[in-house]
């Protein structure tokens, strides 16, 4: 992390990447976009990050809005693709921003999905990263309440599993 609470690209950002290197072309929204790294990585025709913090090292070919996240300014069903790695670990205290985000560990997580279920258009994909230590299966629950396509991929990390989602709108 930066002094500025910048996320610095980690294997949950490198998974996140690897769960959105099949997007080619369209419209991308990252939400949490932290260092831009995977926003820039992307082969689309149109990027935007959202964060509450500007990275320290944004690359031009982006656009970038300040702010929070789960109420960001854009039209609904404006996005192809709206991807994000959000906090995601569970805490009763929180000390480090970017990883950790309530008792469950989903707090921003879902926020981030309502937010994304109004902004991606029909045909469009919803794709983010959670930990296996988070009550991720409500999030689960939660999509297939709405009755929407759910892949999951994961990864080993030491001492949890990352989740990767895939959600077909």
């Amino acid at each position: 992390m930066s002094s500025k609470g910048e996320y610095r690209p980690a294997e949950d950002t490198f998974f996140l990447l690897d769960i959105s290197s099949d997007i080619a072309g369209g419209r991308v929204l990252e939400m949490g976009c932290g260092s831009c790294f995977v926003l820039s990585n992307i082969a689309a025709d149109f990027k935007v990050g959202c964060d509450l913090i500007r990275p320290d090292n944004l690359k031009q070919e982006l656009d970038l809005v300040i702010g929070d996240c789960t109420r960001p300014p854009f039209r609904y069903a404006s996005f192809d693709h709206v991807i994000f790695n959000p906090p995601y670990l569970p805490s009763k205290v929180i000390e480090d921003v970017t990883v950790d985000r309530g008792k469950e560990g989903i707090e921003v997580p879902m926020k981030f999905l309502r937010s994304s279920l109004k902004l991606v258009k029909s045909g469009g994909t919803i794709r983010f990263v959670l930990s296996s230590l988070s009550n991720y299966h409500k999030v689960e629950d939660a999509i297939n309440k709405l009755g929407l396509s759910l892949s999951r991929r994961e990864r080993k990390l030491f001492y949890e599993y990352l989740l990767g989602y895939i959600v077909k709108v």
